[in-house]
């Protein structure tokens, strides 16, 4: 893989090269009239123009010769002296000034400011960094200014939903607690406020009414409900009073996006098989200059997921160099979308591989089809079964050591847990808590290279969940050492943070 290299440019290549004239030799071979010409060729036309000032002065220096031969006329001969060497000067001068413009002129047109992908913390801000703004504004938004502090003292997300029913908590920053929010006062352009609050603003807002009786008792401590008010809050805390219980015991659900939707029902992936188009409809295949690098999923019209690794470890931080292809399940050339910004959490550590994840922002919107849709985030406190309905896709290699798969492909997988991933017979403790692993003790099925960063998804309640993102394991397929996972339960408050902050909401 190769770094970008800048293209020297001559200032005179901007210009059409002039037409010239050159003698050609009668008694000359064929070989000797061809290296007077590739000679003639290879001539600068700076010493072109150099040369021809240098006859000039040539003719000067004959005429003050002559002009100073004389006694009498020493002193006009010294004027004219000086006055030779003022137009030297002038002539010097003009020459550097064209030359900066015409380069300045180059530099802008031809070397603009490279946008480059930002490590993005919730907290800890690098507010000088170059980083992957269009505006070149600055990575730290102004309302945060940078610190050292940590993510769980200062940053509380103002919106949670929680566990796959989607249940909608509300933050009182005066109390300092989320409040479970009643179905009783709700409208329609509440749902608006939250999903915006969340980073979306997606036409399709669902929410419905939802029983409390079966709720987690962590649900069930403060409730409020969603008051009018012929003021304009400036965020939702203002909408909040709080009260008891929810009338009629009636909680919210939201969805923000019309996520985890397939349109068929039924492998970097080992031992899978072959995907059917629409199966997976927010796979998407990231290439640096037009290569399949690392797969990721769409989450919303302009947002994509994928793994801080695909853009740290081989130093591919140009953001203009990369392009999303989505709505295909072949490698082949699809509908392609430019990329405005990448942001990797800044906390990734390459040597563990701690924090891995990354979003992408597309240039525009993507239109959802059939084909083209995002996949819902999972939810507060969400449970997935070890056994349930969990599987990976990708174009990876389809085995350890091979070659990129030309369709999309898929297996099922089962998820695994930490306690027994770092078991000393597996990774002995390399597992962090945002981490997951998933697959089979005794390999076979597994993600390797070309998939990093796709997804691993889970059905629960008729959608899909994104659990997982690809992101390490020990060779593919292997006995006792499935794929490790960023479990992005754990990363949602930065998910989320990231969209929120965003100068432009999707």
């Amino acid at each position: 893989m190769m770094t970008k290299v800048s293209k020297r440019i001559s200032i005179f290549d901007i210009f059409p090269e002039d037409s010239r004239t050159q003698d050609e030799n009668p008694s000359s071979t064929g070989e000797e009239a061809s290296v007077e010409v590739n000679t003639v060729q290879s001539v600068d036309e700076a010493a072109i123009i150099i040369s021809t000032v240098t006859d000039l002065q040539n003719q000067n220096v004959l005429g003050s010769e002559t002009l100073c031969s004389s006694e009498e006329k020493s002193s006009l001969c010294s004027l004219h002296r000086v006055s030779r060497i003022l137009v030297h000067i002038s002539i010097i001068l003009s020459i550097v000034a064209a030359s900066l413009s015409v380069l300045l002129i180059l530099q802008y047109f031809y070397y603009p400011v490279i946008q480059r992908a930002c490590p993005d913390y919730l907290e800890a801000c690098v507010p000088l960094l170059n980083c992957s703004h269009a505006d070149g504004a600055n990575l730290c938004p102004p309302s945060r200014q940078p610190s050292n502090r940590t993510l769980a003292s200062e940053y509380r997300n103002p919106v949670l939903l929680v566990t796959g029913d989607s249940l909608l908590q509300v933050y009182g920053a005066n109390t300092g607690t989320y409040y479970t929010v009643c179905h009783q006062g709700w409208k329609t352009y509440h749902g608006w406020m939250v999903c915006r609050e969340l980073g979306f603003n997606s036409h399709t807002v669902l929410s419905s009414p939802l029983p409390l009786s079966a709720t987690e008792p962590a649900c069930l401590e403060s409730f409020a409900v969603m008051n009018k008010t012929s003021e304009s809050p400036s965020n939702l805390d203002g909408f909040l009073h709080p009260v008891e219980n929810c009338p009629n015991d009636l909680g919210v659900s939201l969805q923000c996006t019309d996520c985890g939707r397939s349109s068929a029902e039924s492998q970097r992936i080992v031992g899978g098989s072959p995907s059917t188009w629409g199966r997976w409809p927010w796979q998407v295949s990231l290439r640096w200059d037009g290569r399949h690098v690392c797969g990721g999923s769409i989450i919303s019209s302009q947002w994509v997921m994928s793994a801080a690794h695909c853009f740290v470890l081989s130093n591919f931080l140009t953001v203009a160099r990369w392009k999303v292809h989505a709505g295909s399940a072949s490698l082949n050339p699809s509908i392609s979308h430019s990329v405005r910004s990448i942001y990797y959490n800044g906390l990734y550590n390459p040597e563990t591989s701690d924090y891995d994840v990354a979003l992408l922002k597309t240039s525009q919107p993507m239109g959802f089809s059939e084909t083209l849709r995002p996949v819902c985030l999972p939810r507060t406190r969400q449970q997935f079964l070890t056994r349930g309905n969990c599987w990976i896709s990708g174009w990876g290699h389809v085995n350890e050591g091979g070659q990129l798969s030309p369709v999309l492909r898929e297996a099922k997988v089962h998820l695994i847990s930490n306690h027994l991933c770092n078991q000393s017979s597996y990774y002995e403790g390399l597992i962090s808590a945002r981490m997951l692993c998933a697959g089979y003790l005794d390999g076979k099925v597994d993600s390797c290279q070309g998939d990093s960063g796709g997804p691993l998804v889970c059905q629960d309640g008729g959608l899909w969940w994104q659990v997982g993102i690809v992101s390490w394991g020990e060779g593919c397929g292997r006995p006792n050492r499935p794929g490790v996972y960023t479990n992005l339960s754990t990363l949602l408050d930065w998910v989320y943070h990231r969209l929120q902050t965003d100068s432009e909401i999707p």
